[in-house]
């Protein structure tokens, strides 16, 4: 099976910062082993959608405009693949 390393960048998620509704994009890098880079970027997002730090918050209204893109994936050999997955580089969508 091959091993795959997807740059990933998602835009428009709501979370609460000090109280408030804000808009968040973020940067991450996902490694998987899958068959192909098309399943590499189905595991991926399944796995971001997962992820407790990309839930909306609960009273919070989602952004229906959230998007998730992949800049970038590189096909590695197995045992390149780090035991845990990074973490998440976030940023405002809005001023």
């Amino acid at each position: 099976m091959k091993a795959y390393k997807c740059f990933v960048e998602g835009e428009n998620f709501a979370h609460l910062i000090e109280g408030k509704r804000v808009l968040v994009g973020f940067y991450t890098t996902r490694y998987v082993e899958a068959e192909s880079e098309e399943v590499a970027k189905e595991k991926v997002l399944a796995m971001l959608k997962a992820e407790d730090q990309l839930q909306t918050p609960e009273g919070v209204e989602s952004a229906a405009n959230q998007r998730v893109s992949f800049e970038k994936i590189e096909e590695l050999d197995a045992v390149d693949i780090p035991e845990s997955q990074p973490g998440f580089y976030f940023f405002h969508m809005e001023a």
